[in-house]
């Protein structure tokens, strides 16, 4: 039986606590926006890039897109400027019916 000598485990002890360090900074947080139901078409929400530390043309770089659950899209997001914007007027009622509270 070898035995190894400390300088051999190094290198992969140094490459796993790197590793180990680099995910334990990466958290992924969900943004959360409220959006009055009046709210018309073109109605600012946010900028996406702020609130993801981004410039525009880091969204853009990103390909950065918006992916609708439903059928309606009811937001558009400009990816040189970040802005989120309203599309499309919602409904509650459409969105969810009798249920409470409507998120």
């Amino acid at each position: 039986m070898k035995l190894m000598k400390s300088e051999e485990r190094l290198p992969g002890r140094a490459v796993a606590l790197i590793l180990l360090l680099c995910v334990s900074g990466m958290r992924a947080e969900p943004a959360r926006y409220s959006v009055p139901e009046e709210a018309e078409r073109g109605s600012f929400v946010a900028n996406i890039a702020k609130d993801l530390g981004l410039t525009g043309e880091g969204l853009l770089a990103r390909q950065a897109r918006l992916v609708p659950e439903g059928e309606k899209q009811y937001f558009q997001l400009n990816q040189h400027t970040g802005d989120l914007v309203v599309r499309e007027q919602m409904d509650r009622e459409e969105l969810c019916g009798q249920n409470e509270p409507c998120l």
